[in-house]
């Protein structure tokens, strides 16, 4: 294989690499469909490492396909860490800020506000990089702007050296930054992010927002804040689409390894399996019912014809599930393991409620947490949780998403934590909060 083809090959990894993470995203954040499309990938083979110029999203194939290997969440976050650069305009503040300062300044800022977000599948433990967690400290989690941080470094707030800084916060080159000579040009992008911006803000509706502006700027500030009320539809429509997921390809074979061999061991091809593969399948669901009094054996019955429904709309989709099906009250009262297309059909339609006490929706968490060190519940990605809302609620965010569902909207959404998602079963789009 020569030199050009092997490139072409590890480029198209790259491509699917990020097209598996814009679709990660795209679930979190819809209103940033602007910006998804602002900035389309391409693998350019003098880079290094990841950058952008406001037009393209430049990626090394070699670098994208080592950090995906070691990390997917490190590539998804950094993802949305070049966009965020995009969207605040950092980019064109070349005749105002510059230097390695700035560039820090730039990267804690879009890192914190992915950590306000506090997704688990953006999640990175800062229990591992101190730095960070004493840096996010010190911002306070007030969302401050990169012109903020940028005073904050100036005055040494933060106990560490730069190159500390940048080891915890950095993840793109920043070097194509200003680097378009043509002012007309520059001028250009500059406007199209504003106004991708601005389609961004006007598509927030239903999601959290704030008022205020920038120190430096007339930007009025985005907030990314994700949809935490949506319908039940569409979340669980997350879980159908074909994707890429690290899990052995037996057909197939990795080019870094093959192109490895070949340079250092003469001709001697180092055969390794890829790790990524196009699956379509349910993901490992956990579904929690509220067994209290206000939830009768016809309701959970329309609520699992109305989820049998969604996920089967996608083909071979049933292939060996695994869905753990919990009744719960103030404790669990019954557990059903549904393994195939025909188990959750004769369970839907000869369901019979167990419970009707107080509820309290910490058990269900526990026997979570109990599967897992059981090794029962491997791979765990969501837990949907239908009920009437009136419960006492988990302390703290477990590792997997959690959704709330609801028939229909009621006042008591607003007590769900801030770290799940409200949803709605009936397919009505609920209101803000």
């Amino acid at each position: 294989m020569d030199e050009k083809e092997f490139f072409a090959r590890q480029s198209n990894l790259g491509m699917k690499i990020l097209q598996n993470c814009r679709n990660e995203l795209y679930s979190f954040f819809p209103h940033l469909d602007g910006a998804f499309v602002g900035l389309p990938a391409k693998p350019d083979k003098d880079l290094e490492k990841i950058a952008t110029d406001g037009e393209h999203l430049l990626f090394s194939p070699a670098f994208l396909a080592e950090i995906y290997g070691k990390s997917p969440t490190a590539v998804r976050r950094g993802y949305l860490h070049i966009l965020l650069h995009c969207l605040y305009l950092h980019l064109f503040r070349e005749n105002v800020y510059s230097g390695r300062q700035w560039n820090l300044a730039c990267d804690m800022a879009v890192e914190q506000m992915i950590e306000r977000e506090a997704l688990p599948g953006l999640q990175i433990s800062l229990v591992e990089n101190p730095v960070r967690e004493r840096c996010f400290q010190l911002m306070g989690g007030k969302g401050l702007s990169a012109e903020q941080i940028y005073n904050m470094l100036g005055h040494s707030r933060f106990p560490y050296s730069l190159e500390e800084l940048e080891e915890a916060f950095s993840f793109d080159d920043h070097s194509l930054w200003g680097a378009q000579k043509d002012p007309v040009k520059m001028a250009q992008t500059r406007k199209k992010w504003e106004k991708v911006r601005a389609y961004a803000g006007a598509n927030q509706q239903g999601h959290r927002r704030r008022a205020g502006r920038e120190a430096g700027t007339d930007q009025e500030e985005l907030e990314l804040a994700y949809s935490n009320k949506y319908d039940y539809k569409r979340f669980l429509k997350r879980f159908a689409i074909p994707r890429e997921e690290v899990e052995l390809d037996t057909e197939s074979f990795d080019y870094v390894f093959y192109n490895y061999g070949m340079e250092h061991y003469g001709n001697m091809p180092l055969i390794e399996p890829l790790e990524y593969k196009e699956v379509n399948r349910l993901e490992e669901l956990v579904i929690a019912i509220d067994t209290s009094g206000s939830c009768t054996s016809e309701i959970v019955q329309q609520f699992l014809e109305e989820t049998y429904g969604i996920l089967s709309e996608k083909e071979n989709f049933f292939h060996e599930m695994n869905v753990h099906i919990v009744q719960c009250d103030c404790c669990v009262q019954d557990v059903a393991v549904i393994h195939s297309e025909e188990e959750w059909n004769r369970y839907s339609k000869k369901i019979k409620i167990q419970g009707r006490g107080g509820t309290d929706f910490r058990p269900v968490f526990r026997y979570v947490e109990e599967q897992k060190e059981k090794g029962e519940i491997r791979k765990l990605k969501a837990l949907i949780y239908f009920t009437d809302g009136d419960g006492v609620y988990p302390q703290s965010k477990p590792d997997y998403e959690v959704a709330f569902a609801f028939l229909e909207e009621t006042p008591k959404m607003e007590i769900v934590p801030p770290w799940a998602l409200c949803l709605l079963a009936n397919g009505k789009s609920p209101m803000g909060r």
